[in-house]
């Protein structure tokens, strides 16, 4: 069958005429190239069917995607609600009571209790070292009985040759002016004795009234000479002293019972009194038998400082127990540093075993008086405010009252309360922004907080700034 189809176009070639009937000339000369493609018509029906299924596909998908949400939308809202109107649910406290006195931790200051710089008070040479550094050396002993007093443990000697040689020319010159004393009043005697017997005479009319004018004067004369070489004797006898007190400080003596610390000059070193700068000191001596411990006690502790109880010197070791030796304050600076607001006290503390050193660092544990049992709750409870520090408070219908506080110490995670909550108070540890004044709350937990045993806290150094309501 397909060999009989022929197309009008071969038919043309063949010389036959067109099936469709038009002349040959016609069909040659304006044959087109190619005939159009007619579409089938589309029909009114098809649109139709064509619209309302892409609207019933947007409507599907519409109930699918936003009913579900805008029923979730209206769920939230409800829960949001819901949460809203619900009570807060918090954790409470009891505050907890000190069952012991208080401790105050500070910085101490070891220094010895007594500590002095031997100078050389003559100009010379060192010639002997009988001490050096730690050696223990005696100071002078008092007169007692019938035993006269003794001078301290001699240190060190310096020669003084210029001293020395001074020393004799006022010896010399003391006893010239003894030599001229007597001749003096030898003269004063003799004038003396004739202005007298010219007296006698003058009376009777035996020497005139010139010649008893002139031994007057010469018996004036005679008075002052002699007065004058008294006081050359005086002069004398002073400058004998001064430098025999000079030579006595060729010896450098211990002025008291203690330990060199120090020494600076070696045997041959010129020495002056006029050695009195740091560093120029011959021996350094200090008394170690008894220590004094040095603490500033902030302004917040000085009332509540017990003077009468004993203090404990803490001080640590490498590779060993610490050292602790007890002591009683001694004194106070009786006012407060102006620059850090703190009370200078001193302790004295015995140091028999000679453990201790005057220079250490140690810790100082006070015990400090109260009146009252101080509370104690946790920081986190603390609400900050412009009106100062407040704690929320859980009566006993579940609402919550906001109380002013006043803190005592800081202890970390613990705060004393001086004032605001009393034993036995329910205390929010976990307050938030829904906490106010009188909302009802929840209990976590669904009971009431128990107090926990009543303990102190450990020590901690007073250097952190207590908080407190304004």
């Amino acid at each position: 069958m397909r060999a009989e189809q022929k197309s009008p176009l071969r038919e043309q070639q063949n010389g036959q005429p067109p099936v469709d009937g038009s002349p040959p000339d016609q069909a040659r000369g304006h044959a087109e190239p190619e005939a159009a493609i007619e579409l089938p018509p589309v029909s009114r029906s098809a649109i139709v069917i064509t619209v309302v299924l892409i609207v019933a596909l947007f409507a599907t998908l519409f109930v699918i995607g936003f009913v579900p949400h805008k029923k979730k939308m209206a769920q939230a809202g409800e829960d949001a609600n819901e949460l809203a109107s619900a009570k807060p649910i918090v954790n409470v406290t009891v505050p907890r009571a000190l069952s012991k006195d208080p401790i105050l931790l500070l910085p101490g200051d070891v220094r010895a209790m007594q500590s002095t710089a031997l100078y050389p008070r003559t100009n010379g040479y060192v010639t002997e070292l009988l001490v050096d550094i730690g050696d223990r050396v005696r100071g002078p002993q008092p007169a007692k009985d019938d035993q006269p007093a003794k001078p301290g443990q001699p240190l060190a000697r310096i020669t003084a040759p210029e001293v020395d040689a001074e020393l004799e020319q006022a010896k010399a010159t003391l006893e010239q002016a003894k030599v001229v004393v007597g001749r003096a009043t030898n003269e004063f005697n003799f004038n003396q004795a004739t202005y007298e017997r010219y007296q006698g005479l003058a009376k009777t009319g035996g020497v005139t009234q010139q010649q008893l004018d002139e031994r007057r004067s010469a018996f004036n004369i005679a008075n002052s000479n002699l007065k004058a070489a008294n006081a050359n004797v005086l002069a004398a006898e002073a400058s004998v002293k001064r430098y025999t007190q000079l030579q006595s400080f060729q010896t450098i003596y211990a002025p008291f019972d203690g330990v060199i610390t120090s020494r600076n000059f070696d045997v041959g070193t010129r020495v002056s009194e006029s050695d009195t700068g740091a560093g120029r000191e011959l021996f350094q001596v200090q008394q170690t038998d008894t220590l004094r411990v040095f603490a500033n006690v902030p302004q917040s502790y000085v009332t509540s400082l017990n003077r009468e109880e004993e203090a404990e010197l803490t001080v640590r070791t490498q590779g060993g127990p610490p050292i602790r030796v007890k002591g009683k304050i001694a004194r106070t600076a009786e006012s407060l540093d102006a620059q850090t607001r703190t009370l200078r006290v001193e302790l004295h503390m015995s140091n028999a075993g000679g453990k201790l050193l005057p220079g250490m660092f140690g810790d100082v544990r006070f015990k400090l008086a109260r009146e009252g049992q101080p509370m104690v709750i946790p920081t986190s409870a603390l609400v900050y405010g412009a009106d100062g520090l407040r704690v929320a408070v859980v009566d006993g219908q579940n609402r919550v009252q906001l109380r002013k506080v006043t803190l005592g110490r800081d202890f970390g995670v613990e705060a004393e309360v001086a004032e605001g909550v009393k034993a036995g108070e329910r205390v929010v540890t976990n307050p938030g922004d829904r906490i106010v004044d009188g909302v009802e709350v929840q209990i976590a937990g669904g009971g009431a907080a128990k107090p926990p045993v009543a303990e102190a806290p450990p020590p901690v150094p007073a250097t952190r700034p207590s908080a407190s309501a304004q």
